[in-house]
């Protein structure tokens, strides 16, 4: 094999070797992104929960 398809070779390698690791970075903010956003979510429906409960109280207390 010649010397230049060696290196060609090698430097393809390394290319796709660090669009690896910035695709594992991706990865890893896109998940923590995810968790946040579904902390988020949870807040929300407990908030919501609680609000509509209250509402429920005081549609009794009219009735």
């Amino acid at each position: 094999m010649e010397l230049s398809l060696v290196l060609r070779l090698e430097h393809k390698i390394d290319q796709l070797l660090e669009r690896n690791r910035e695709l594992e970075a991706e990865t890893l903010r896109l998940r923590a992104s995810e968790e946040a956003l579904l902390a988020e979510r949870e807040r929300f429906c407990l908030e919501l929960d609680r609000i509509l409960a209250k509402l429920d109280r005081l549609e009794q207390e009219q009735a």
